[in-house]
């Protein structure tokens, strides 16, 4: 199973859920918190994939 690669825009979102103060490059460089960081941004892309706005439109609701 291959691992799903966050984009910037979900490592982004991720920052921000995890509120940390230190900036998110500095983050990346860190091995520790870069995993902790992918992790949540993952999480986002599973959640993010689940939404569709024109299913939502159409009130089909599965």
């Amino acid at each position: 199973m291959t691992r799903i690669e966050p984009d910037r825009a979900a490592l982004q979102i991720a920052h921000g859920m995890l509120r940390s103060t230190r900036p998110l490059d500095d983050m990346l460089k860190v091995p520790g918190l870069k995993a902790v960081l992918y992790a949540a941004a993952r999480r986002h892309m599973k959640r993010r994939d689940r939404f569709d706005p024109k299913k939502m439109q159409a009130n089909d609701n599965d």
